[in-house]
């Protein structure tokens, strides 16, 4: 198994400066906000994977039975989803995307999480129901798969129109390329 380079983020509101992602109403006090913006990269996360995987050595760990996710999932404090949903008071509440390896460039890697969740906010996207136990020994489906090497991870991206809303038709297509 390799290692990882999870990446933790949070939002708060530009108009009050108040936290977003937490609301003590809501079951484990996820805003409608941070359920969104979970479904954002959860949806995202299979196209946009070259850009948190983004070297060959990236998947020699992202397969079964290695201690990392390979499917687009989420749970509460839950180590076993590629999305972790860290309930806390307003300023500690936080998701965890799982499954950035350690040779990631980190500018891209924020961008990923951050951007795919904000399009999730901005999309309103639902997230699955959560993963509740061991994700590892569960099955998901197709569309939540993780691509399995770097050259499919790049052809799902070059093919992604979320991807290309986000980051430019021209640094898509370099980067897909560039893998």
């Amino acid at each position: 198994p390799g290692q990882s380079g999870h990446v933790h983020t949070s939002l708060k509101r530009k108009a009050d400066g108040k936290a977003a992602f937490h609301d003590p109403s809501k079951p484990h006090n996820m805003s409608d906000e941070m359920r969104w913006y979970v479904g954002g990269q959860q949806k995202l996360m299979p196209e946009l994977l070259a850009m948190v995987a983004s070297t060959v050595n990236s998947y020699s760990r992202l397969i079964p039975g290695f201690w990392a996710p390979t499917a687009a999932t989420w749970g509460v404090e839950n180590r076993t989803t590629a999305l972790r949903v860290i309930p806390g008071g307003p300023y500690s509440q936080r998701v965890e995307y799982r499954i950035a390896a350690a040779d990631i460039n980190p500018y891209l890697a924020i961008a990923v999480a951050l951007g795919s969740g904000l399009y999730g906010i901005e999309n309103k996207i639902e997230p699955d129901p959560m993963v509740e136990g061991n994700a590892y020994d569960k099955k998901f489906p197709k569309s939540r798969s993780l691509p399995r090497t770097l050259t499919e991870a790049s052809e799902w991206l070059e093919k992604s129109k979320a991807g290309r809303a986000l980051f430019g038709d021209a640094f898509v297509e370099h980067y897909a390329a560039s893998r």
